[in-house]
């Protein structure tokens, strides 16, 4: 196992799919982009969206997307498949692969994007409710500024 493992490298993949396009053609998105990956001997570390955003310049007539990120393990020429993949498929845009480099420990690494996933979704929820605080704080000073 280690030694095929020594073979692998970590990538994510940035991809942009129609904002007009429902949540559910993203899951579609990631099922296949998973199903080609295990088939070729990866695996899937992360699948994350960063959410809707309108592009600087109109892109294939789209003026918006949706933004998706697919982080994996495998080996090298997995990723010809992946980008393969995502040029057929009608629904993306745009996708950019960048590679991380080689991966010796895949549970360990899971272990540490599990933990940035966790640690990011503290500090969002911290930074949520600093702003409801704000907010709540605003509204009572202005009323009591108007009394």
């Amino acid at each position: 196992m280690s030694d095929t493992l020594s073979k692998f490298r970590e990538y994510e993949t940035v991809l942009v799919i129609p904002a007009e396009l429902p949540d559910e053609a993203a899951k579609q998105v990631f099922e296949r982009l998973t199903t080609v990956v295990n088939k070729h001997g990866g695996s899937v570390l992360r699948e994350d969206g960063w959410g809707k955003k309108k592009f600087a310049y109109d892109v294939r007539k789209h003026s918006r997307g949706n933004y998706l990120v697919f982080h994996y393990a495998a080996p090298a020429e997995t990723v010809f498949q992946v980008e393969r993949t995502l040029r057929n498929l009608d629904a993306v845009i745009r996708f950019v692969t960048h590679r991380f480099g080689e991966v010796t420990d895949l549970e360990a690494r899971r272990a540490d994007i599990e933990k940035m996933m966790r640690e990011r979704a503290k500090r969002e929820q911290e930074a949520k409710e600093a702003a409801e605080r704000a907010e709540t704080e605003g509204t009572d000073g202005s009323q009591a500024e108007a009394s």
